[in-house]
């Protein structure tokens, strides 16, 4: 079976209280979906250490898209999109002390359609 390369985009966003992280991840989840046709959304709990040095609990959800880029080939076309990501993330949290987001290649199988 081929595989087939993709480059996969993920957005870790906390998971808090305040209105503009859900229409944050409401927006971004909409880009994602528009762009690529569709994410995943994951809520996950992890750690983290402040910059002042505490570590705290984190409850984090993550956007997961596969774009059709190629990682040796639009290799520009992805850093750009992460960029604007990046921007558009600090737009909406400008209060953050962090936000990841992470590109790398992904190979499919292909997938199983149903019958």
């Amino acid at each position: 079976m081929p595989l087939f390369e993709k480059v996969r985009v993920e957005i870790f966003i906390p998971d808090l209280p305040d209105p503009a992280y859900a229409r944050g991840l409401d927006e971004l989840g909409d880009e994602l979906s528009y762009a690529f046709g569709g994410c995943s959304i994951i809520s996950a709990a992890g750690k983290y250490r402040s910059f002042e040095g505490s570590i705290l609990p984190d409850q984090i959800t993550i956007l997961v898209a596969d774009t059709p880029f190629r990682w040796e080939l639009d290799q520009r076309v992805v850093q750009e999109y992460a960029a604007s990501l990046q921007t558009s993330v600090r737009r909406a949290l400008p209060n953050e002390e962090a936000i990841l987001i992470s590109v790398f290649p992904v190979s499919h199988a292909g997938y199983i359609a149903a019958v």
